[in-house]
């Protein structure tokens, strides 16, 4: 996106040069955005454009713009105005529909909402799939779980559009013991740390079909039920990067880096809807740190970019 507001392509020409890898990776974002519309755009920019020519009038303007067009029940990010980043009608077929999701929740809020700890959850969870136990019935177990999702469902961060990914490519990810931190490392969740304070981060993987979310858009009349995540969906953040228009899916940038086997892990977004205890895949922890330092991220961003240019033919993505 090339800004038409003065302050904001001021600010973003500053950003740019900033010292600082995380402001300056922010403002890459926004330049390197190909899949938001003129139109969103201009309607971005024109009644959420920054007062001033600083960083902090952009994230109040920002912030103000997604509370009131993208942070609600039916997001702009799923309206005809985001046309450009809608999913390929493949995903919305009755093949495509049967595809799964997988998304990574944090649990920290909805344990202490349901005060019960992570060990207890794990039980209930194969109480709950048939396991025996003389002081808890099925039933219990799922009424508890039925708690969890409910947290979920009504947190301070519900509506958001979700970030997800396909569980079929994330296979080999999910069987693996220390499935926890492989899938922060690959979906890029930095912002789930264990914590001196409360030790390991507590997390559930949630698994559901796409014709549950294709469902949900059409009770509400969306325009499209998943599209590619833009710079315009969510805060400002050095971990997101936007994929170029040759690209059918969002790639997240893996915190492991690449390896020789060049990963990118497709991403998805797609509107709010409720989760039920059949939807409980799998519960953890992140007990390690991922590095997310001003070092790293910046060369994790110089290699996901290369094999970007590289995967999609275009050397010329991201070149500003």
């Amino acid at each position: 996106m090339n800004p038409a507001n003065p302050s904001l392509c001021h600010l973003l020409t500053d950003l740019l040069e900033s010292s600082d890898v995380m402001l300056r990776a922010r403002a890459e974002n926004f330049r390197f955005e190909e899949r938001v519309s003129v139109e969103r755009q201009e309607q971005y920019e024109s009644n959420h454009g920054p007062a001033g020519a600083t960083y902090e009038h952009w994230l109040e303007s920002h912030a103000d713009y997604l509370a009131a067009f993208v942070y609600k029940a039916l997001p702009e990010t799923f309206q005809i105005l985001n046309a450009d980043a809608a999913l390929p009608n493949a995903v919305s077929s009755a093949l495509g529909e049967e595809q799964v999701l997988v998304r990574v929740e944090s649990l920290d809020y909805a344990l202490t909402e349901i005060k019960t700890s992570l060990a207890d959850l794990e039980d209930i969870l194969e109480i709950y799939r048939g396991k025996r136990d003389p002081n808890i019935t099925g039933g219990d177990a799922k009424a508890l779980l039925q708690k969890i999702c409910n947290s979920l469902n009504h947190n301070p961060n519900a509506v958001r559009p979700r970030f997800a990914a396909f569980a079929q490519e994330l296979e080999e990810d999910i069987d693996a013991s220390n499935w926890p931190q492989r899938m922060r490392d690959l979906l890029g969740l930095a912002h789930l740390p264990p914590t001196n304070c409360y030790g390991p981060h507590p997390v559930v993987l949630m698994r559901y079909k796409v014709k549950e979310v294709t469902e949900r858009a059409r009770t509400l009349r969306a325009g499209h039920p998943l599209a590619v995540p833009t710079a315009l969906d969510a805060e400002p953040y050095e971990i997101f990067h936007p994929s170029p228009r040759e690209q059918d899916y969002g790639r997240t940038l893996n915190l492991a880096g690449i390896g020789d086997g060049n990963r990118l892990t497709s991403e998805v977004l797609h509107m709010q809807m409720d989760y039920n205890p059949n939807h409980i895949w799998k519960i953890g922890a992140i007990t390690a740190r991922a590095d997310a330092s001003p070092e790293r991220v910046s060369k994790l961003r110089g290699d996901h970019l290369a094999l970007l240019q590289l995967l999609s033919n275009r050397d010329d993505f991201g070149v500003l």
